[in-house]
């Protein structure tokens, strides 16, 4: 659909009536389109933001010049076109497509996860309709549970499409379709599978999409009506990215987070940030503890600042998860007590601007990409590293998106390519990934070579000579030689350099690195999964005393002499700096929940005291 816009802001366009009020409408834009820029609500089912308009469900129906039905979201507007949308007799055309609708599966809306969020039941009630006049044909299909976040209940499906189009359009992962034919036609996963066991990325941009109780989330299901919950926005903590999210509360809980729609990304969101964010079940840490034994905030932090004063040596580790407010607070005070510090990706963040540097002063323009969304405009693209689908799973899907809409993508990967069946050109080189990318900007620069990747080298040359390409580098990325090969090859065909790091928040925060065990270790941990605390942990073991300042139980804390309360990802305030370097909000959403009401706090005190 079209962005909103007022009258006054077109230039050069058509006038039409719409139920006797006039329409100032583009050129090309639909009927559909039109009305709701001016507030004018006609009916429908099937179309969705962002998504190619079908005419699947026949609630758009208006009457064209008094001469023909047409549906809105399929007809463009003309000059002097006169619309009617709201007559009786269109409105009883509707009402049988509903009935029909509710006859073919099972729509009993007191039993649904969806009732009173359900489009098709505001339609039914739209409509007037209390009843049904015809025989249930109810299907009694089994719903797919296979997937561990998205449950799919066919037996609630119109078959409207919006979800196979969002996977196809937004997402460009095509793992939904219909199967069957006629009567029998539904939604399949693949060609047919289970849906866990399917190419579906679980980014649940399907349940944000589906207008009925077909696809939903087990997390979320029967937790709240979207009317009764509060919605805050914040930004995603998961990657760099920085999307940002709906939180929708209720009572004091999350019921739900989906993406906010409008923009490139179609207010899609990935497993991490619509998900795993509500099903992190470690236990929570809500009080202090020292040696094992609670006790009260004022104690853990004089004995913690104890140990920082009289250590000869201290070495910390922060996780970037966390604002730049917060992590400004914790380098300030390491400093002052002339610890070293690790942020997780800084090491490589400054490799990269000190590469830009040099490669500015012999001349050429800054590499850096204005916003990953360049992607999207790419008609040569280069992947170091396809591991994003993974770690970025939103710039993954504007790789596929951009690879669909015919740019030329090629691939290049130390083990897996998790590209391949979108891209022209892939190799899996069985060398580490930094060889690899050595090899192949090194092939290129020499104009082909008998290396096994020579044939990929020649057609990644080829790809960025490109008027618009994109070189993209994964968060496996890290040695400086490869760095260098990668951001030589984008000055030699002047492409643009998408770098997605294993950080979040790419603040330029001072953090040299930990290089030598200390007596005593200070990890900064927040809400850090078990898997990317690997240093933290590495970093705790060297020392004599540690102290973790983290949300939730982990191997981290196990170890830790000294537990401080770290606030959870809803509970945050600040900003964070995305991969395009944009500040972005975080909000808090809930209050917070224990001992701390701020990790500043925690750090101010801890500094006051040691100093």
């Amino acid at each position: 659909m079209s962005e909103s816009a007022s009258p006054d802001e077109i230039d050069d366009g058509v006038t039409l009536t719409i139920d006797g009020q006039e329409v100032q409408a583009r050129e090309g834009e639909t009927i559909l389109e039109a009305a709701e820029r001016v507030g004018i609500d006609i009916p429908t089912l099937c179309a969705y933001a962002d998504l190619t308009n079908v005419g699947a469900c026949r609630m758009c129906l208006v009457d064209v010049d008094g001469e023909r039905r047409e549906t809105a979201c399929t007809t463009a507007v003309a000059d002097g076109m006169e619309i009617e949308y709201d007559t009786e007799d269109l409105w009883e055309q509707r009402r049988t497509i509903l009935e029909l609708m509710f006859t073919e599966e099972n729509h009993y809306c007191m039993y649904c996860e969806m009732e009173g969020d359900c489009e098709l039941e505001a339609m039914f009630n739209r409509a007037g309709l209390d009843s049904d006049r015809f025989p249930l044909e109810y299907k009694d299909i089994e719903p797919d549970t296979s997937s561990e976040y998205i449950t799919m209940d066919l037996d609630r499906c119109i078959g409207c499409g919006r979800c196979i189009r969002t996977c196809e359009e937004v997402v460009a992962n095509d793992t939904l379709n219909f199967g069957n034919r006629g009567r029998e036609t539904t939604i399949i996963a693949d060609s047919g599978v289970p849906l866990g066991e399917s190419s579906c990325t679980s980014c649940g941009a399907c349940v944000q999409a589906c207008p009925t109780g077909t696809l939903y989330s087990p997390l979320s299901a029967y937790k709240g009506r979207e009317r009764d919950c509060e919605v805050e926005t914040t930004t995603c903590s998961e990657c760099s990215v920085g999307c940002e999210l709906a939180v929708y509360t209720n009572s004091g809980r999350i019921v739900k987070i989906e993406g906010v729609e409008g923009g490139a990304d179609g207010g899609q969101l990935c497993e991490m940030g619509r998900f795993e964010l509500l099903d992190d079940r470690r236990e929570r840490i809500t009080e202090p503890r020292v040696d094992g034994e609670t006790v009260d905030l004022d104690t853990a932090i004089e004995t913690a600042s104890a140990e920082l004063a009289d250590a000869n040596s201290v070495n910390a580790v922060a996780s970037d998860r966390l604002p730049t407010e917060t992590l400004d607070a914790f380098a300030e005070a390491m400093d002052t007590l002339e610890a070293a510090l690790e942020i997780p990706g800084a090491k490589r963040r400054a490799t990269e601007a000190a590469i830009r540097e040099e490669l500015a002063a012999d001349g050429h323009a800054d590499l850096q990409a204005e916003s990953i969304e360049d992607i999207l405009d790419a008609e040569g693209i280069v992947v170091y590293d396809t591991s994003i689908v993974d770690s970025h799973p939103v710039a993954a899907s504007y790789v596929r998106r951009a690879a669909k809409d015919g740019a030329d993508l090629v691939t290049v990967d130390g083990e897996e390519d998790r590209l391949k069946r979108f891209s022209d050109d892939s190799l899996t080189v069985g060398s580490p990934l930094a060889q690899a990318t050595a090899e192949a900007a090194g092939a290129m620069a020499d104009g082909g070579s008998a290396s096994p990747i020579a044939g990929v080298a020649e057609a990644a040359t080829r790809t960025l000579d490109a008027e618009e390409s994109v070189v993209v580098l994964g968060p496996e990325i890290e040695d400086a030689d490869a760095l260098v090969d990668a951001y030589g090859l984008a000055a030699m065909t002047e492409s643009q350099i998408v770098s997605l790091d294993r950080g979040v928040n790419r603040a330029d925060v001072v953090a040299d690195g930990v290089d030598e065990p200390a007596e005593v270790a200070y990890l900064l941990a927040g809400d850090d999964r078990d898997e990317d605390l690997d240093r933290a942990i590495e970093v705790a073991r060297q020392a004599d005393t540690v102290i973790a300042q983290a949300t939730r139980e982990s191997a981290l804390t196990d170890i830790a002499d000294v537990v401080l309360p770290a606030l959870d990802w809803f509970e945050r305030e600040g900003t964070i700096v995305d991969a395009d370097g944009e500040q972005r909000p975080v909000d808090r959403v809930l209050e917070p929940r224990g001992a701390v009401d701020a990790d500043l706090d925690v750090i101010a005190a801890l500094q006051e005291v040691a100093a």
